[in-house]
């Protein structure tokens, strides 16, 4: 198991505790909806279905749409 540190739309912050070979869609997912949203690993804008997750990464999902 790894420890990633996921911060939503609200910058709520959670720890998630995931298998490792996993990537950001499957962290980002456990929580929110990636609809309208752009997902960061460790602050650089990622493709989420492709970029695996590591120990002590911090996955953010952010709302794309302009209030």
């Amino acid at each position: 198991m790894i420890s990633v540190t996921l911060i939503g739309p609200d910058k709520t912050r959670s720890v998630v505790q995931i298998t490792e070979e996993t990537t950001v869609r499957d962290v980002a997912t456990c929580k929110y909806h990636l609809f309208w949203r752009s997902t960061k690993r460790n602050g650089t804008v990622v493709v989420p279905f492709t970029i695996e997750v590591s120990d002590g990464d911090t996955v953010t999902v952010e709302d794309t749409r302009r209030s």
